[in-house]
């Protein structure tokens, strides 16, 4: 896993992205959809789902019909039909964008044109989206009566790359999960499906060649006490470099994993982590490490390496060709992360390769051997990709690389002309806090990450050249599994921050509005709730925030005003800055509850919120019932004006 110690990077206001479509920016109540499209515009009236549909498209689009088919009778108890000229109309227009959609909804019906199946798929999705949350049940007793008004949407995404991590090396995660998150995904138009299947704790992939590799860890327990972050009664203890029992994915199993996801538009990239992580298979194959012994040191960075002698590559290649046989999408990652050197460097064997090969440091090395394996599956076809780490020594030409340390290491990375996928720790790896409340079920890594800091999180860097842009892939969401045991934790992890790096991905900057994405998303997790995710509930909206804008350039002084918007009664309440983003924190001096033009409750004390958040709460008390009371809040920034946050309330626990 990738966990520095590290403090939020600053996020950058959005640039201006062009479009080939005409953007608008949500109304104060949009149509409920995540993401949001890049046009819409609304017409009189509403169209009436009758109980019998008929729908129509071309052979090329028969998925695409089936997955509609499929929702409209398990969610609605509608019978469907297809027939010529039908009421909803599938089909594919050449005049759109790639991924890009047209949906019109009139008094004729329903039609979605995309310019390739995907596009399709993805104007499914938003009429779905148009329609009751029990379009997402799994089944229903009766019939649901349906009525969606007339629209015109125009849509594409703004990124090429909308992911999903999912480490189920630490621990397993069953393939029943697998395949829900992968229609969760694609309900938000997410399209890559990141699988990290090894690592030091676990190998779950299963290679016919080498069958150890699976067996490793079977004897061991799938977790051990401390590792559920959702008991408060345990002290928190994760097991890292233990072995986390059995667990693994037949061939079988993958097959049917990635024909589900390609039914859905989601390309999967797994990942076999070499030289490093490699405790698992070193454990089973101690034949191909640096030290021919089994690995003793158990670390999350394991020291062991694998060796690069004649048999070692040999053995990576044949398990990259049982892989490239499972996964036909383009995309290989070979990890390449948090690799120590030392076994390489006391090496005899290693030292003398390095000579030979005319290398000048083990860092190249470990960039020569990515080469090998990168010249490997280049001559079938496929693209390999890495962490951060493998930009240390030389990147072959057409390598993709994850930055996760430093986003001005991805601006390097993509104006030397390398894609680049963006996945900084700071705010898309939700193992995370997602906020400062000392109650929350949180028991992980660091933070907080909050809905807002990944709705905001900007994927155009603006280090980054205009020419270059095209390098920026797009951005993914990592899910660790370290510190998240069981499905129920993950998708806690998971939701709704996901909705809000859908979003991020899909829309374009200046069509973005956080609080409207909040007043849609109260709506959207009722899809949630008929999915039956295990989502974080949602926080009431702040009642007031402060941007660059709030702060006084001249004495860096702000107050901040917002009604509650709920009725108080007696007890205590809870004022908690909350620092989103931007280069500064705030200092506040004083909270207060205001009523009628009175001041009901305060709190008074000095309290910091900055690049390291540890929020402080002001405590107000209410001492008779109150009806919409307003929040006032009083700070400054001694540094400087470039913040962003915001101000929760609620009743203390």
């Amino acid at each position: 896993m990738k966990h520095p110690a590290i403090s939020i990077q600053p996020i950058v206001r959005p640039l201006l992205l062009l479009l080939t479509l005409t953007c608008s920016v949500p109304a104060a109540d949009p149509l409920p959809l995540i993401p949001w499209p890049q046009s819409v515009k609304e017409g009189e009236g509403r169209y009436r789902f009758p109980e019998d549909v008929s729908i129509s498209s071309p052979a090329e689009l028969r998925n695409e019909a089936s997955q509609l088919t499929r929702r409209l009778t398990t969610g609605l108890g509608r019978r469907i039909k297809a027939a010529a000229g039908g009421r909803i109309r599938l089909g594919i227009s050449t005049a759109l964008p790639p991924e890009g959609y047209r949906l019109v909804v009139d008094g004729k019906g329903i039609s979605i044109e995309g310019r390739d199946p995907a596009g399709v798929f993805y104007g499914v999705q938003t009429l779905l989206q148009l329609m009751p949350p029990a379009v997402y049940a799994s089944t229903t007793a009766a019939p649901v009566p349906v009525e969606i008004p007339y629209v015109t949407i125009g849509d594409a995404p703004a990124k090429e790359w909308r992911g999903v991590m999912l480490d189920s090396a630490r621990h397993f995660m069953p393939k029943e999960f697998v395949l829900k998150l992968l229609d969760v995904m694609a309900v938000h138009k997410m399209n890559r499906f990141h699988w990290h299947l090894v690592d030091s704790e676990g190998w779950r992939l299963e290679i016919k060649k080498y069958p150890k590799l699976v067996q490793v860890g079977q004897d061991q327990p799938a977790w051990y006490p401390g590792e559920d972050p959702t008991d408060h009664s345990i002290k928190v203890n994760y097991h890292y470099g233990t072995f986390h029992g059995g667990g693994f994915y037949t061939q079988e199993d993958v097959r049917e994993v990635v024909a589900y996801a390609a039914e859905r538009h989601i390309v999967i990239m797994p990942e076999i982590e070499f030289p490093a992580h490699a405790m698992a298979m070193l454990t089973a194959y101690p034949e191909y490490s640096t030290t021919g012994k089994v690995p003793v040191a158990k670390s999350n960075h394991s020291p062991d390496l694998i060796n690069v002698d004649e048999k070692s590559i040999a053995f990576l290649k044949d398990i990259l060709d049982e892989t490239m046989a499972l996964f036909p999408g383009k995309w290989i990652h070979f990890g390449g992360d948090e690799a120590p050197k030392g076994q390489w460097q006391k090496s005899e064997f290693v030292q003398q390769r390095i000579k030979e090969l005319g290398l000048k440091s083990e860092n190249e090395l470990q960039s020569w051997l990515f080469g090998q394996m990168a010249q490997h599956v280049a001559e079938k076809g496929r693209t390999a990709v890495g962490w951060e780490e493998i930009t240390q020594g030389f990147l072959p030409d057409g390598a993709v690389v994850m930055p996760w340390l430093s986003m001005k290491t991805a601006a390097t990375v993509a104006n030397s002309g390398h894609p680049v996928i963006l996945c900084p720790t700071g705010p898309l790896y939700l193992d995370s806090y997602q906020t400062t409340d000392p109650t929350d079920n949180q028991a992980l890594y660091t933070g907080p990450f909050t809905l807002r800091s990944v709705y905001e999180f900007n994927c155009d860097l603006p280090e980054v050249e205009p020419a270059m842009r095209k390098n920026l892939l797009g951005a993914q969401a990592q899910l660790w599994t370290e510190l998240m045991t069981k499905p129920e934790h993950v998708e806690y992890q998971a939701f709704p921050r996901v909705c809000a790096l859908a979003e991020t991905t899909w829309t374009s900057p200046e069509a973005k509005d956080f609080k409207a994405f909040q007043n849609r998303l109260a709506v959207h997790v009722k899809r949630l709730d008929q999915l039956q995710v295990n989502y974080r509930k949602l926080e009431p909206p702040a009642p007031v925030a402060w941007t660059p804008e709030s702060i006084s350039p001249a004495d860096k002084r702000v107050v901040l005003e917002g009604r509650t918007r709920m009725d108080l009664v007696p007890g205590i309440y809870e004022a908690v800055p909350t620092y989103q983003a931007g280069a500064f924190g705030l200092w506040f001096d004083r909270m207060e509850l205001v009523s009628e033009g009175k001041v009901i409750a305060e709190d008074v004390h000095r309290g910091f919120t900055g690049s390291n958040p540890q929020a402080q709460i002001y405590r107000l008390e209410v001492r008779e019932n109150v009806s919409g009371a307003t929040l006032r809040a009083q700070a400054d920034s001694h540094e400087g004006t470039d913040s962003l946050g915001e101000v929760l309330f609620r009743r203390a626990k």
